[in-house]
């Protein structure tokens, strides 16, 4: 067994497609699938499933496949650590929730400007993917919620709060300069779907404030606070309220720049904690080193 084996066997995953693998390794197709056969018959089992094309890989191979992410890791750390002075190379797999995307720009920009050699690839998620992906390698560093229960455990730095706001068209609708919790029930609502962490945080909020979207209210509402859109993607959600067919909850921070004819205002309350997990490690690695360095310590 060498690094390469595991190499092919993390592209083969990531790629889904032997050709696609193969081409990302620089090799032939041939080459990739003798090399996983001789894999399997090292480690005495069926790692991938195979048909008239690539099926997935097998729950051994799943295994293997935790553990060959993590080795890969290792040697890239190992090589950037014998040559300090040299700009890094190889790949730096960020996972980043929705809402943080603006939040890259920056930081990346200085890492890329003194490490030219080295590929970023974003993958954004929800917050259960991200825990996971740290979890088995497939992720090198997150940004994402710090107090969400799916977080635990891992190193962190914080980096900044997210304020949760009200988002509109004024051209559709007139928002309070100062609303509050109870301002939701004036308005159509357009929220994320269930499943997205940022509306499990504004759920929990209208329950401590006694009112919950979808379910009766205990305290006093003009309307019924059950959404009339839900989309699972900030874009979609920020389309929807451009258009004027409802009022979102985001956080302020996510609304782009270049979002003309939307207008935030802040919800009372305390913000929710947004920063940098990682895998704890000793000692860090020099390109989790670098990383950190690029990134302001708050925002």
């Amino acid at each position: 067994m060498d690094h390469r084996q595991l190499a092919f066997l993390a592209a083969l995953a990531r790629e889904r497609h032997f050709g696609r693998a193969a081409a990302a390794c620089h090799v032939t197709q041939p080459t990739l699938s003798a090399r996983l056969r001789g894999l399997e018959e090292e480690l005495g089992v069926r790692l991938i499933r195979r048909g008239r094309r690539y099926e997935g890989l097998t729950p051994e191979g799943e295994r293997v496949l935790g553990h060959a992410r993590r080795i890969l890791g290792e040697f890239e750390a190992l090589r950037g650590e014998l040559a300090p002075g040299a700009p890094l190379t190889g790949r730096l797999t960020l996972g980043v929730i929705p809402t943080a995307l603006g939040a890259l720009a920056e930081p990346l920009a200085s890492l890329r400007a003194t490490h030219p050699r080295l590929r970023v690839r974003l993958r954004e998620l929800a917050t259960p993917r991200l825990a996971q992906g740290l979890e088995n390698g497939e992720l090198d560093l997150v940004l994402g919620y710090l107090d969400a229960p799916a977080m635990a455990g891992f190193a962190h730095r914080p980096l900044h709060e997210e304020q949760p706001a009200l988002l509109a068209s004024p051209h559709h609708f007139r928002l309070p300069e100062a609303p509050d919790w109870a301002s939701l029930g004036d308005y159509p609502l357009c929220l994320l779907t269930p499943e997205m962490h940022n509306r499990q945080l504004l759920a929990a909020r209208l329950q401590a404030q006694g009112e919950s979207p979808g379910e009766a209210p205990t305290a006093p509402l003009n309307e019924s606070l059950e959404p009339q859109l839900e989309a699972n993607s900030i874009a979609a959600l920020l389309a929807l309220v451009g258009a004027g067919l409802g009022v979102g909850v985001l956080p302020e921070d996510c609304l782009p720049a270049t979002a003309s004819g939307i207008r935030a205002r802040r919800l009372p309350g305390p913000g929710d904690r947004v920063g940098l997990l990682w895998r704890p490690q000793r000692p860090r690695s020099r390109l989790l080193e670098e990383v950190l360095a690029a990134w302001p310590a708050s925002s």
